[in-house]
C-alpha cells in the first residue's frame, strides 16, 4: 500500500515539477526574446507582436468551442462503455464546427483589419497573419488535450510551453547575429510557421503513440443530433472558463490600462506576469489529475477521488507558499531587473501571490465541475467575477494604485473560489478545498 502511494506521489510531483520547470524555461526564454525585440527593433514592433499573437490566441478559444478541454471525460466514458463517443467521431464534430466558426469569426475580422483606415501596413499584415494562426492554435490545443488525456504530458505541454519560444528566440538571435533586418510581420510569420511545424509534429507523434488516425476519420458514422448537442453543451462552458482562468492576467492588465497611465500599467503588468508565471504550477497539477479524477468519478470511487484532490491541493499549496516566501526575499530584486521604477509594485506582487494562495486553497473546483459535466453551472460565476474585477479596479486603483489593483484581484479570486466550491459541493457532492474531506453524495 505504502509503495504504491509513494509511486503515485512520485509521479504526480515529478511530472508537475518537470512541466513547471519547462514552463519557467519557456517563460525565461520569452522574456529574453521580448527584450531583444524591444531593444533592437523597437517597442512598436514588440507591441504589434503582442497584439497579433493575442488576437490569434483569443480567437482560437472561441473557434475551438471548448472541445480541447473535454477530451479527458470523453475518453474515460469510451473506455467504460465502448458504445459511447469515440475519439474519431468526436474529431469529426470538432472539424465540422471549427471550420464553420473559423469562417464565421475570421472573415469579418479580416475585413475589419484590411479596411480599417490609417493602420500601418506592417501592423495590418501582422494582424492578418496572427488571425491565420488561430485555427492552427486550435489543432495544437486539441492535440494537447488528447495527449493529456492519454497521459503523454510532455507531448501535450512542451511544444507550446517551451519549444515555441526557444525556436523563436533562436531564429531572432540568428537574424541579429547575421544582421538580417526583420520587422513585426517577419516575427509574426516566424511564429506562425513554428506553430504549424510543432502542430504537425504533435499530430504525427499522437498517431504513432496511439496507432489511431488523428486526422481524417471519415470512415466513422457521424454522431446523432442528440449526441452532438450533448457534446456542445459539455464543451461551450469551457470557452468561458478558459478565457477567465487561463487569460485572467491579460484581461486584468487590459482593465488596468484603461485606468492608469501607460507606464504605470506596464509596471503592474510585469507584476501580474510574474504572478501568472508562478500560478502555472497549480494549473499543471490540476491538468495532470483530470484523467484519473474522471475515472474515479465514473467508478464512483469516493476514496480515490479524495486522494486525488488531496494530492492536488498539497502540491498547489506548497508551491504557492514557496512562491510567496521566495518573493518576500527576492521580489524587489526580481522587479529591479526590469528597472528601478518597477520595484514600486513589490507590495502589489505579494498581494497577487496571496490571491494565488487563496486559489490553491480552493482546490480544483473548475476541473471537478468539468469532469462531472456540470461546467455550465460555472458560467454565471465567470461573468459576475469579470464584472466584479472591473468594478473593484475602477474603485480601488485610483485610490491605491498598484496595491488597489492587487486588492481587486484578491477580492475577485476569493469571490469566485468560494462560489465555485459551493457549486462543486452542491452539484457533485465533492468538497474540493483544503478545508474539508471529499465524499460522494449519491
Amino acid at each position: 500500500m505504502m509503495p504504491k502511494l509513494a509511486s503515485l506521489l512520485s509521479t504526480l510531483f515529478g511530472t508537475s515539477f518537470f512541466l513547471t520547470v519547462a514552463r519557467l524555461g519557456g517563460a525565461g526564454t520569452g522574456i529574453i526574446l521580448q527584450i531583444l525585440i524591444a531593444r533592437f527593433y523597437g517597442a512598436d514592433v514588440l507591441g504589434t507582436y503582442y497584439v497579433a499573437l493575442s488576437l490569434g490566441g483569443i480567437l482560437s478559444v472561441f473557434i475551438s468551442m471548448g472541445y480541447p478541454w473535454i477530451v479527458a471525460p470523453i475518453l474515460a466514458d469510451h473506455e467504460a462503455d465502448s458504445h459511447s463517443t469515440s475519439l474519431k467521431a468526436f474529431l469529426q464534430l470538432v472539424r465540422k464546427d471549427a471550420l464553420l466558426l473559423t469562417g464565421l469569426f475570421s472573415i469579418p475580422i479580416a475585413l475589419l483589419i484590411w479596411l480599417y483606415p490609417e493602420m500601418a501596413t506592417d501592423k495590418r499584415y501582422a494582424l492578418l497573419i496572427g488571425l491565420a494562426t488561430a485555427p492552427v492554435y486550435l489543432v495544437m490545443r486539441l492535440c494537447g488535450g488528447i495527449a493529456n488525456a492519454m497521459k503523454f504530458f510532455q507531448l501535450a505541454n512542451l511544444p507550446e510551453l517551451l519549444f515555441r519560444p526557444v525556436l523563436t528566440l533562436c531564429f531572432v538571435a540568428a537574424a541579429l547575429a547575421f544582421s538580417v533586418p526583420i520587422g513585426s510581420v517577419s516575427i509574426v510569420t516566424l511564429n506562425f510557421l513554428i506553430v504549424v511545424a510543432l502542430t504537425v509534429w504533435m499530430a504525427l507523434a499522437l498517431r504513432q503513440k496511439t496507432r489511431s488516425e488523428f486526422v481524417g476519420a471519415a470512415g466513422d458514422a457521424p454522431l446523432s443530433g442528440q449526441e452532438t448537442s450533448k457534446l456542445r453543451r459539455l464543451a461551450v462552458p469551457m470557452i468561458f472558463s478558459t478565457l477567465f482562468v487561463n487569460m485572467f492576467a491579460d484581461m486584468d492588465i487590459l482593465m488596468i490600462g484603461l485606468i492608469l497611465p501607460v507606464d504605470e500599467a506596464g509596471i503592474f503588468g510585469v507584476a501580474m506576469k510574474i504572478a501568472a508565471l508562478l500560478v502555472f504550477a497549480v494549473q499543471v497539477t490540476h491538468q495532470i489529475l483530470l484523467r484519473d479524477a474522471a475515472n474515479a468519478h465514473l467508478a464512483a470511487d469516493s476514496q480515490k477521488m479524495h486522494r486525488i484532490i488531496g494530492k492536488a491541493n498539497v502540491f498547489a499549496i506548497v508551491s504557492s507558499i514557496a512562491s510567496l516566501i521566495g518573493l518576500l526575499l527576492f521580489g524587489k530584486f526580481v522587479l529591479g531587473l526590469f528597472g528601478p521604477e518597477f520595484q514600486a509594485a513589490y507590495v502589489c506582487l505579494l498581494g497577487l501571490i496571496i490571491a494565488q494562495i487563496i486559489r490553491a486553497s480552493a482546490g480544483p473546483a473548475i476541473q471537478i465541475l468539468m469532469i462531472t459535466k456540470n461546467q455550465r453551472a460555472g458560467i454565471p460565476v465567470y461573468i459576475c467575477s469579470t464584472v466584479l474585477l472591473f468594478v473593484s479596479n475602477l474603485v480601488l486603483v485610483p485610490l491605491f494604485k498598484y496595491e488597489g489593483a492587487a486588492a481587486a484581484v484578491i477580492i475577485t479570486t476569493l469571490f469566485w473560489s468560494v462560489w465555485l466550491n459551493h457549486l462543486a459541493k452542491q452539484k457533485t457532492g465533492y468538497q474540493v478545498s483544503i478545508f474539508g474531506k471529499s465524499r460522494r453524495v449519491h
